[in-house]
């Protein structure tokens, strides 16, 4: 069965057919919080496994308790800060594939000892913008891979 995607989507475009399971959970995950707690929700975090897109079901209330709880296995997280929006396999594909080719490359989001838990990527204003940052071809910016 073939999903609906976003109007940007490459597996729309390409007819690459439907979205990993990884990203299905994501999203499953991230939107079953916004549903069950509304805005109350919004800023708060949540790990996802890099490789299946699982997570522990719990929401913590900031990055650094995220990180802590994932018991020195932060490498094989991403973690995932709650907005307003709902988030569609599409944008958890995204999401999923950026932070493993920042990993892939050495960098990484988690910094246990840090007072926030880390640095974070600057979130991009336009659904293209977040495209090309995956792609790593932004321009006027350099990638950590491409240094």
């Amino acid at each position: 069965m073939n999903e609906i995607h976003e109007p940007w989507c490459p597996f729309g475009k390409t007819g690459l057919g439907n979205h990993t399971d990884a990203a299905k959970r994501l999203s499953d995950t991230y939107n079953l919080h916004r549903i069950a707690l509304g805005l109350n929700a919004v800023g708060k975090w949540f790990a996802a496994s890099l490789a299946e897109g699982r997570t522990d079901d719990v929401l913590y209330d900031s990055k650094l308790d995220c990180v802590i709880h994932q018991h020195h296995n932060e490498r094989w997280y991403t973690f995932i800060k709650i907005v307003p929006a709902s988030m569609r396999p599409c944008e958890a594909e995204v999401m999923l594939t950026t932070a493993r080719r920042l990993y892939d490359k050495g960098m990484r989001m988690t910094d246990p000892d840090h007072k926030h838990g880390g640095p974070d990527l600057i979130q991009r204003l336009t659904v293209e913008d977040a495209l090309a940052q995956m792609r790593g071809v932004v321009t006027n910016l350099k990638m950590p891979w491409e240094r």
